[in-house]
């Protein structure tokens, strides 16, 4: 009788603990540290720690997904840094075991979503947390199939590509990043005049200060889709792009300074986002050694991979940070996928075509081709011209 083997499975799901189990360490520690430093606090009322472990364990589930509900206002907008920490975290154990088969993927995906299923029974935080598990088995299966990729993905046409989606990806995020520092460069002063609003002393600074770091990835996110015109909302009734900006009350958030003010847009920009990826168009073709036809397969496969990378991001950083109105923010991810297709894609294959050796040498036949044309034309045309001098004679 055939025994089966389940120990590298095993292996793989016992590694794939470490990251969610750390992480929620981690935030429930913060938000009981929080509260112990400011328990004396009138804001905090008759909550005990018990109710900031809660609090800490619900934050702890919108990085995976999830809702919570605190003092009866529903959160569910992902804090990305802790989202992308786990994601990352996943990835370098998964590595590490060298998960190669869809088995060991299957078990860490598992792994993961029992681990939220059991602290989210055993704490029991206010809010739809269940969401969590959903996103933890989507997170682990991500991370372990990319770590095991070599080994169960066999599309030799994405990895042919992955040059050219690394230099988009790279490019992309520099961006997103540029604009969030011009950002929040431009409205310092009104960060820093909403942080003051908080009377929290050394401790309240720091802790809020860590709360927004949290949320950090999601404003390089929103950057970003301001930059490429899907823009984003932040609240029912606004929205934020580089073809205009409609606003609204907003909460007192310090990095929300850092929104733009109401105004016609830019417009213009789009235009050099789309030179910018046509030049890096032509940069990553001189880089190739390869056939028009295949360059231009690169070059589609490279902007519908950053597309999409871009659109779940988009999805990933919409969701409530409030009641009612506040129950909308983020860009809409369809949006946002097909705009980053024209104004990235679009250029990007383009720079290909028009700076492939193969177009420049099929031009130049060509021109070449119309020349001799012109050539042989205008001596026949000399030729008709021409008396027949033998028959004069």
């Amino acid at each position: 009788m055939k025994t089966i083997d389940l120990s590298r499975e095993i292996v793989a799901a016992r590694g794939a603990l470490a990251a969610p189990f750390f992480t929620w360490l981690a935030m429930v520690t913060f938000t009981i540290a929080f509260y112990t430093l400011s328990a004396s606090a009138p804001m905090l009322g008759d909550n005990t720690w018990t109710d900031a472990a809660r609090l800490g364990t619900g934050w702890w589930m919108t990085a995976l997904g999830g809702d919570t509900d605190v003092t009866g206002v529903r959160i569910s907008l992902m804090p990305l840094t802790i989202t992308l920490i786990i994601i990352y975290a996943s990835y370098v154990a998964c590595r590490r075991r060298e998960v190669s088969s869809w088995s060991e993927i299957a078990a860490v995906a598992l792994a993961q979503a029992a681990v939220v299923g059991v602290i989210g029974l055993t704490v029991r935080p206010e809010g739809a947390w269940w969401p969590a598990v959903i996103g933890a088995f989507a997170i682990g299966f991500a991370a372990a199939t990319f770590a095991a990729r070599y080994y169960v993905v066999r599309w030799e046409w994405l990895y042919l590509a992955s040059d050219r989606t690394r230099l988009l990806l790279r490019a992309l995020a520099l961006a997103g990043t540029a604009v969030l520092v011009l950002a929040v460069i431009m409205g310092w002063s009104r960060i820093v005049q909403i942080h003051g609003y908080y009377l929290t002393g050394v401790v309240g600074s720091v802790g809020l200060v860590l709360f927004q770091i949290a949320y950090l990835p999601v404003g390089l996110v929103w950057a970003l889709a301001w930059l490429m015109g899907a823009g984003f909302a932040v609240g029912a009734g606004t929205q934020f792009s580089v073809l205009g900006v409609e606003s609204a009350p907003l909460p007192a958030i310090p990095l929300l300074g850092a929104l733009p003010q109401v105004s016609d847009g830019l417009p213009w920009v789009l235009g050099v986002v789309a030179a910018v990826f046509l030049v890096l168009g032509v940069i990553a073709t001189r880089r190739e050694d390869t056939d028009l036809k295949r360059s231009l397969i690169n070059a589609a496969v490279a902007a519908i991979v950053a597309a999409l990378v871009v659109a779940v991001l988009g999805l990933m950083t919409t969701g409530a940070i409030g009641p009612e109105r506040m129950a909308t923010t983020g860009p809409v991810p369809a949006e946002l996928f097909g705009l980053t297709l024209l104004l990235v894609g679009l250029p990007f294959v383009l720079g290909t075509l028009v700076s492939h050796e193969d177009s420049i040498a099929y031009v130049r036949g060509r021109a070449d081709e119309q020349k001799d044309k012109r050539a042989r034309a205008a001596a026949a045309q000399e030729s008709a011209e021409t008396p027949d001098r033998s028959v004069d004679s």
